[in-house]
């Protein structure tokens, strides 16, 4: 071996040569004489002097470099003797960190899914919780072990040969270009992805985006963070799955018109956290239902009307003011006089039954009066892109 090596260049010749010392003694010196050869040519490349930390950017970890040279001689990978401590330490690292990646995760996505703002905040709240205690408690079970112990248990290792498998039919330009360019971009993804969806269970559409912002960068620290300490992995791998999991629920979420969390802050007018659902009967113009009518005069002043069609039969809504929502009196169930009386929320946005008000006044701005009198259409001509649907209430 040659002994001209120093500095950074012979500590990471020593590292590369423990990685190897179960070899047999002939063989062992054959493969690091051409290490030998190989770290002074890199060396060389480098410039003088190169740190530990040049090295391993260019050759991976001494343990890696000792693994790539076992498989390209064709050696067995290295058997140690199993400490039962290290092997129990790892077997409850890995359960732990399991359940961060697992229960964590479902939670949030169950959160973005619910009725509710509510339930959106409570059920992203107690995940996020569930993910970090776990991580913690993997964390902790873990001690002051390598974590790649967490490998050589017998669940650990079939996880990870499962993923060298998929990882092998990766071409190696593909693999290359996803390490590269894919993980600084899913660095930026997630963070802007987890922390926007958190801001926006709380603040106004400015601060999702400026959070949004901040989360990205903190995402990208994180990661460069992880590449020198392993242990993140605990925290990071579970947010890696919330992250790939909040994208298609949120876009499923609103393709079969459940509520997600930051929209529900920005609900119908009548400023409650539960969805409003139309009744099924009513009154359908160009397809999409009316709950209520606010009919003006010529002057432009609201009016009370009641509306009939053709055949004299009564155009009629379900009710919705607070007698109706909470059953404080017994009465038909529908009418048709306009505009009707619907629940008003308070300052805090909540209706509850107690103290329930309602009003009629219009929830947009009252449109301004016309200049001139209006005309009526010939009767038989119709009013051209607009479909009026009226369907039975009874």
């Amino acid at each position: 071996m040659n002994s001209t090596l120093t500095g950074a260049v012979a500590s990471y010749l020593t590292q590369v040569r423990a990685e190897l010392d179960d070899l047999p003694p002939g063989e062992l010196e054959d493969v690091l004489h051409d290490v030998t050869d190989h770290l002074t040519e890199v060396a060389a490349e480098l410039g003088d002097q190169p740190s530990f930390a040049d090295l391993q950017a260019r050759l991976g970890t001494p343990r890696q470099y000792a693994d790539e040279l076992r498989t390209a001689a064709g050696y067995p990978a290295r058997t140690e003797p199993v400490n039962q401590d290290q092997l129990a330490a790892g077997v409850r690292a890995l359960h732990w960190g399991l359940i961060a990646c697992t229960v964590g995760p479902f939670l949030v996505a169950v959160s973005i899914f619910a009725w509710s703002r509510d339930e959106t905040t409570f059920f992203g709240l107690l995940g996020l919780g569930v993910l970090f205690v776990a991580a913690t408690l993997g964390l902790r079970a873990l001690h002051d072990n390598d974590p790649r112990i967490v490998l050589d248990t017998p669940r650990g290792a079939r996880g990870e040969a499962a993923i060298r498998g998929w990882i092998d039919q990766i071409p190696p330009n593909v693999r290359h270009e996803l390490v590269t360019i894919g993980q600084p971009v899913w660095w930026v993804v997630r963070g802007m992805i987890g922390a926007g969806g958190f801001f926006a269970l709380f603040g106004a559409l400015s601060v999702t985006v400026v959070g949004a912002f901040a989360g990205a960068a903190v995402s990208v620290w994180i990661g460069r963070r992880t590449q020198q300490d392993r242990r993140w992995l605990w925290y990071v791998v579970p947010l890696n799955v919330v992250a790939a999991v909040a994208v298609p629920a949120f876009l499923a979420a609103a393709y079969a018109g459940a509520s997600f969390g930051f929209l529900n802050n920005y609900n119908d007018y009548r400023g409650t956290s539960t969805r409003y659902n139309p009744p099924e009967n009513g009154i359908t113009v160009n397809g999409t239902p009316v709950s209520n009518i606010y009919p003006f005069d010529a002057q432009g002043k609201q009016v009370s009307v009641r509306l009939y069609d053709q055949n004299g039969k009564p155009i009629t809504l379900e009710l919705q003011d607070c007698a109706a929502s909470y059953g404080q009196v017994s009465r038909d169930s529908t009418s048709n006089l306009f505009p009707q009386a619907v629940v008003v929320p308070d300052e805090n946005g909540d209706v509850t039954s107690d103290n329930c008000k309602d009003s009629t006044k219009t929830p947009f701005a009252p449109p301004p009066a016309p200049a001139t009198p209006t005309t009526a259409k010939p009767s038989g001509t119709p009013t051209p892109g607009v479909t009026l649907t009226v369907k039975p209430t009874r």
